[in-house]
């Protein structure tokens, strides 16, 4: 059985136990209505604290055992009566997820608590807020319901950096190839476990897609429709952290770098809480789906081209209300982030991706030169929508052509 998404390079061996590694102080991260916890040991206290001695533990069994927690974690909960459910596969199925669902609601849990990457997040959000209508099931897991009741408590343990699933009220879930997403406030994890120790056996190649994930978010929330002061100061915070930790995290895995990066990517999910994802993945979704991509790396493989593009918003093709002058000074200081001005971006993103050791362009990554028109006429209109500046079809395959070229 899999459960979350799988790296295809050896993981980095985990030599630091969480007793021994450092706490951070002063992580920098602004209040809010979550509850955020540094280890995973206070799992029994935030259980405490929402009353639950019959959780649903939706994991990523595969990562808890690579962290060598899972003795602890096991020892942990074992004042509780816990459900384990862990029968779910990468970009989770609206099946699996009705029966996350139904599991939850079969053990009658009183909370759900969700350890692993992205799609394990997810699953767990939606069980959660589906338990106590388990005769909805699958219309809530295929995001045609929502439940009247109120949500179980979320306890959210992210082991990679790059959805920021734990700070978001919303879930991915696929019906066949497509791809939905649910969002409901019900969703957002009151409680947070931010624990370094879960992330230092990532294997690399996770590190470096997940990564891009979190790269893309926080730049895409600054310049989005929907962005506000807060989520641009989220999104400035997240990518301060990232740009300069991606290329470490992946290449030597070392506990600073993977700390900066957890800490980015709760950063980034926070922005995008509020602002939404732009053009770079609303390209990516077919990336994924028709090559094979991993998702972070197919938002990078557009991300700066996007940004430059952006960064020419005018009158009539300025989408944002703030208009064309706050667009371009948005952008420019998303490509600050980078160390470059906005045109320098296509090329900054391209040579990190380098360094990461992912291909740099469309046509290194596989991409057939011949269905770009095609993609082009099958974006999704939702999230072109958040980006501050129109495309027409032409102006889409254009920018896919430069990013498959690496013009």
């Amino acid at each position: 059985m899999t459960a979350g998404e799988n790296g295809a390079m050896t993981p980095i061996a985990n030599p630091i136990r969480v007793a021994e590694a450092p706490a951070p102080s002063a992580i920098g991260i602004p209040s809010g209505s979550q509850r955020i916890a540094w280890s995973i040991r206070d799992l029994p206290e935030l259980l405490l604290s929402v009353g639950s001695v019959r959780p649903l533990l939706v994991i990523d069994t595969g990562a808890v055992q690579a962290s060598g927690l899972r003795p602890e974690l096991d020892e942990l909960l074992s004042p509780a009566e816990v459900r384990l459910f862990d029968a779910f596969t990468p970009n989770p199925r609206c099946e699996e997820v009705a029966e996350a669902i139904l599991a939850a609601a079969d053990h009658d849990a009183d909370a759900v608590v969700a350890i692993g990457g992205g799609s394990c997040l997810d699953v767990a959000k939606v069980a959660a807020m589906g338990a106590r209508a388990p005769e909805h099931a699958h219309a809530i897991a295929r995001g045609e319901a929502k439940p009247p009741q109120d949500t179980l408590p979320i306890i959210a343990a992210p082991t990679t950096a790059g959805t920021g699933s734990e700070a978001t009220h919303f879930a991915a879930v696929y019906i066949g190839e497509r791809k939905v997403s649910i969002g409901d406030p019900r969703m957002r994890p009151g409680s947070v476990i931010l624990d370094v120790a879960l992330h230092l056996s990532m294997p690399a190649m996770l590190a470096a897609q997940t990564g891009c994930d979190a790269l893309g978010q926080a730049l895409e929330s600054i310049w989005a429709v929907g962005s506000t002061p807060a989520s641009i100061q989220s999104a400035t915070a997240a990518a301060e952290r990232i740009v300069p930790s991606l290329a470490p995290s992946v290449t030597t895995g070392e506990i600073d770098a993977r700390r900066e990066m957890m800490v980015g990517a709760h950063l980034a999910g926070r922005a995008i809480d509020i602002s939404k994802t732009t053009a770079a993945h609303a390209l990516s979704y077919q990336l994924t789906q028709r090559f094979g991509i991993a998702h972070g790396h197919a938002v990078a493989l557009t991300l700066g081209h996007i940004g430059a593009w952006n960064a020419g918003a005018f009158g009539d093709d300025c989408i944002d209300p703030r208009g064309p002058a706050d667009v371009r000074d948005r952008v420019s200081l998303a490509a600050s982030l980078l160390g470059v001005s906005p045109e320098g971006m296509p090329g900054a993103v391209r040579a990190l991706l380098s360094k990461i050791g992912l291909p740099t362009t469309l046509k290194e990554a596989g991409v057939d030169a011949g269905a770009i028109a095609d993609m082009a006429s099958r974006v999704d209109p939702v999230r072109l929508s958040n980006n501050p500046r129109r495309f027409t079809g032409e102006e889409l395959e254009a920018l896919l052509h430069r990013a498959y070229n690496g013009d």
